[in-house]
Parts: structure tokens; sequence; C-alpha cells
């Protein structure tokens, strides 16, 4: 197997892990709205200014360029995953975007990067395609219309987002500075959304936002929410980002059609979690897997691992 194999499924069993907060977050209100949530996930970024010590170079202009879109694709993509995350449980929701994604990220390899899933061997084709189905098949599509079009998009933004950043890759000349300059561009994004003045007034309002809590020491209750608060974004925001560092050393390191079908492996940890915790910690795992819905999601659950091994084993 090789090592960005191995880059990825670590990467997604914590994606797994995120995304289950992610619900949580944008469900429970933490945040006032899926908007706000996804200025706070860009802007965070910022944190990446912790590589500057093991050496950056300056970006060229195709690498800022490139940097940009990329930043905006990410961001679109969230902002429609996180609002389709808000109504809908993750089991449902997560795979129609992983199977849009991953056709995204096929079409746009082929027509950006002039490459596609690698050729010479049935298996690669076979086995990219059992992950497909069995990514569309792990959702009963219990969605509006409206829903389903946020999905479709936040898939069709995330395919590119990846295929912008093996782009960005091929043109820098290390792992870091592919990485600092597309985390700096998130950051430059989500600072223009702050243009929008309905957004700049509600992320204003959030920060300044008072406890409903009424004790006879409000400002002691105000710093006790917006530290929770803190605590709850900013430990998902670590999570993701080493989750995502794994993901960026895979698409460094291989084919990123491959890469963005093995999302997959994300939805039988999901899977597991469901089966697991639903009982244990009902207040914050509300991924429950219903009696008539078991068989089905266990069979594109096996259809997922079978394609993995055709794959890679």
């Amino acid at each position: 197997m090789e090592p960005w194999v191995l880059f990825v499924i670590i990467g997604q069993f914590l994606n797994a892990t995120v995304i289950l907060n992610d619900r949580f977050i944008v469900s429970k209100n933490v945040v006032p709205n899926t908007v706000v949530y996804a200025f706070y996930v860009s802007f965070l970024s910022i944190f990446a200014l912790g590589a500057l010590p093991f050496g950056v170079s300056w970006p060229s202009v195709h690498t800022s360029v490139f940097s940009i879109l990329a930043g905006v694709s990410y961001l679109i993509s969230i902002l429609l995953f996180y609002e389709s995350l808000k109504n809908s449980r993750a089991s449902e929701v997560v795979p129609v975007v992983g199977g849009v994604a991953t056709i995204s990220t096929l079409i746009s390899s082929a027509l950006i990067l002039n490459t596609g899933l690698p050729t010479g061997s049935d298996k690669f084709i076979i086995g990219f395609f059992f992950l497909v189905i069995g990514m569309v098949l792990i959702s009963h599509f219990e969605f509006t219309k409206r829903s389903l079009l946020f999905l479709v998009g936040a898939g069709t933004f995330f395919g590119l987002s990846n295929v912008l950043m093996k782009i960005i890759f091929n043109e820098t000349t290390s792992f870091i500075d592919g990485f600092f300059w597309s985390r700096m561009a998130n950051v430059v994004v989500a600072l223009a959304l702050l243009l929008v003045p309905s957004v700049w007034r509600t992320v204003f309002k959030d920060l300044h936002k008072k406890s409903p809590d009424h004790s006879s020491h409000p400002t002691h209750s105000n710093s006790r929410s917006r530290s929770k608060k803190a605590f709850i974004i900013l430990g998902n925001k670590v999570l993701a980002g080493v989750a995502f560092i794994f993901i960026l050393l895979a698409i460094k390191g291989g084919n990123v059609a491959i890469v963005n079908a093995l999302t997959a492996t994300q939805y039988v940890f999901i899977f597991v979690f469901a089966l697991f915790f639903h009982t244990l910690i009902p207040d914050y795992f509300d991924e429950k897997i219903h009696r008539h819905e078991f068989l089905h999601k266990l069979l594109a659950t096996v259809l997922i691992v079978i394609g993995f091994f055709v794959l890679f084993v």
C-alpha cells in the first residue's frame, strides 16, 4: 500500500469526527447562522502562520491567483455544505456531497490538469465506480429540491478546490509553500466576505453577543459562554487542520481523483459511529441508523470497502 493511501485513511477518520462536530455546531445554534460559521472556519486558516519558521517562499502570480480561486471555491463549498448539514443528518448529506465531489474532481482533472483515473488496468475503473456507487447508495435522498441543489453545489466546488490545490502544489517548490499560501488565501477570502454589510453585522453581533444567563455575574457568564464557543470551534478547526494536512500530503503524492474517491472511507467511519455512539451520547450524537435503513446502508458500506480493496490491495 502506498503511503499516501494511509494518509487518506487517517485524514478521513479525522474528517468524519469533524463533520459530526460541524453537525452539532450548526444544528444546536452554537453560531447564529452558517455564513458566520463558514467565515470562522475560513478565517481560522490564519493559524497557518505557524509555518513561517519552516521557510516560506514568496508566491508567483500564478500561485497567488490559483490560491485565491481555491479559497473562493472552498468557502462556497463549506457554506453550501453547512446549510445542508444544518437540516439533515450527516449520514445522508455527506455521501451525496462526496459522490458529486468525486465526479467533479474527475471532470475537473480531465479538463484542467489533462489527467483522469490511472490507465493501464481495469481494476482502477472498477474500483472507482464501486466507490461512487457506494457513496450514492448510502444516502436515502431524503432532501427537498433546494437541499439537493445545495448538495450538488457543495460537491462541485469541493471537487474543484481539490484540483486547484493540485495545481498550487505543481506551481510551488515545496509542500510548505503550497500549504501556507492556500491557507492565507482562505483568510483573504474570509475577510472579503466581511465587505457584505449583512455578514459584517452578524459576525460583529455574534462576537459581542451577551449570554442569555441572567445570573448575578453576567460578565463572567458571557466570558464562559464565549470561551466554550471558542473551544468548540477552535478545537474542531485544529482537528480539521490535522486531517487537511494528511489529505494534502495524499494529494501531493497521489492521483487527485483517487484521493477524492477515497472520501468513501469517511462514510464507513460515520456509519460505525452511528451504530455505536447514538445510544451513548444522544444529546450530542444524533446520527441514528433506523432499522429499515440498516441493510441499505450496510450494502452501500460493503460496496465502498470492495471499491477500496479493488483499487489498493
